[in-house]
Parts: structure tokens; C-alpha cells; sequence
């Protein structure tokens, strides 16, 4: 392994653990003999990259890796990387693409895009609301907290007829379980009848803002095989913003075909 290959196992590391790291961090999580961790912290220290604590001896991120931070938030904030997200998964797919957030127990709709060269769309305004348990986007967002979390905002809420969506909390906990396995929520004639969507999240790491992102189509274009294709894509989206703006579970998450 390359010396740039263990300078970036580490870094993902600090982004993941979301504090200073020790040599103990790096032999156990990362599995390197103790002496090639010594030998690689010494030297990202040396050169900027770590900084190393003169009281605990922890390392956490150093000046080079502080100063190009500071650029890349200054200059792209989360939610512009999702708009440019947005306008490829149009063009890409020529469906309706939305970028939603979590007010209360309810998705809403903050950006849209309409699709192109379809006869029918999915459309929904921004500041269209929805239950976030009974739509791919509000349950993508939902899988980005505990389910303690989640129960507290959804509370008794699977008592209305939603198509296919949950109607338990067990249901709900299943679902989003296999959300953040996979990376990406589906739904099919829930909240809205007839129209089918395919979602992921991200979460800022600056102000804990959860966003999703995802395509809304008619229920009727939507088979298995396009699922799952339209699974991947939105993934990828939020895979390539998540570990842009430093968000721990993309940090972490292994690429998948």
C-alpha cells in the first residue's frame, strides 16, 4: 500500500471516528501493524497533515488539511452540490428530480427540477409537505437518524391508509434498516397514489442539516430492474456529496456496483 493510500485510510478515519484519533484508533480500526501506524502518523504530522496534541498525543486534522476545508466549505456548501446533483439526475434519467428536508414528521420539498422527454411527470412544488414515514425521500431522510429519533418525531403515526407504506413501527424500523445497508430508499403509490420515487440522504457535517435527494416517476414506469438502476444512480449522487462535504456515513459506506 502507497504512502498516499495510508495518508487517505486516515484521514476517512478521523472523518469517521469525528474526533482525535491514536495510534490505538489506527492499529485496531484500521488493522496496520502498530510501527507502520507510528511511522505514517509521524509523518502526516510532519508535513501538515496531522497535528498532534501535546497533552493527550491524539492527532486530529493539521493546517494543510484545516486550510483546504476552510476553501471547500467557502466555496460549495452542501446544498449546491446537491442542485448540481439534481439537474444530472434530470438529464440522466429525464424524470423529476427533488431535493427534500425533515420539518417535523413531515418531508418537504425545498428544490425541484421538472424532468424532460417524458409525457408524464411527477410534480410536486417546492414546499410540498408529505408524511416522512409514507415517501422514498422522508424515510431515506429518517434513515439518517436513530430509531429513537425516528419514533420520537413519528410517534403513532401508521394509523392513515398509505398504499404501501408502513403501518407499524416495526415496518417502519425494517425499512429504514435496509435503507442504510443499501444506501438508497424506494417507494411505490404511498402518500401519493400512482407515483413511485427512489431516494438517498446526505447529512452536512457543519450543521447536522439533513437533506434528500431522489426521482419521482409514475408508478407505472417503474419495474424491478429500472429500481434498482435508479437506485444505484441516486446513491452515487449522494455517495459523491457525502464524502465531499465530509459526511461520516458516505465516509464510510463501501462502493458498490
Amino acid at each position: 500500500m502507497s504512502t498516499l493510500e495510508n495518508a487517505m485510510d486516515v484521514l476517512k478515519l478521523v472523518a469517521r471516528l469525528q474526533r482525535d484519533i491514536t495510534v490505538t484508533d489506527v492499529v485496531t480500526e484500521l488493522e496496520w501493524p502498530k510501527s507502520s501506524v507510528s511511522r505514517t502518523l509521524s509523518k502526516m504530522a510532519e508535513f501538515g497533515f496531522l497535528e498532534r496534541d501535546p497533552v493527550t498525543r491524539a492527532y486530529r486534522p493539521g493546517e494543510v488539511i484545516m486550510d483546504a476545508s476552510y476553501y471547500l466549505r467557502a466555496s460549495r456548501s452542501a446544498a449546491s452540490l446537491l442542485e448540481d446533483e439534481l439537474e444530472a439526475l434530470v438529464t440522466e434519467t429525464g424524470y423529476a428530480s427533488y431535493i427534500n428536508v425533515l420539518d417535523g414528521a413531515e418531508s418537504m420539498v425545498v428544490q425541484m427540477r421538472i424532468g424532460t422527454g417524458r409525457v408524464l411527470q411527477a410534480y410536486s412544488p417546492v414546499g410540498t409537505r408529505a408524511p416522512a414515514y409514507a415517501s422514498s425521500m422522508g424515510r431515506a431522510i429518517l434513515a439518517r437518524l436513530t430509531d429513537r429519533e425516528v419514533m420520537q418525531i413519528v410517534d403513532a403515526r401508521f394509523d392513515a391508509d398509505y398504499g404501501n407504506a408502513p403501518r407499524s413501527r416495526e415496518d417502519l424500523l425494517a425499512r429504514l434498516a435496509t435503507i442504510r445497508a443499501q444506501g438508497w430508499a424506494q417507494s411505490r403509490g404511498e402518500f401519493v397514489p400512482q407515483v413511485a420515487g427512489i431516494s438517498a440522504a446526505v447529512v452536512d457535517s457543519g450543521n447536522r442539516q439533513i437533506y434528500g435527494i431522489g426521482i419521482a416517476l409514475p408508478l407505472q414506469d417503474l419495474t424491478d430492474e429500472l429500481a434498482t438502476q435508479f437506485g444505484h444512480r441516486v446513491r452515487a449522487s449522494a455517495l459523491k456529496v457525502g464524502r465531499r462535504i465530509g459526511d461520516a456515513y458516505w465516509l464510510d459506506f463501501a462502493d458498490a456496483p
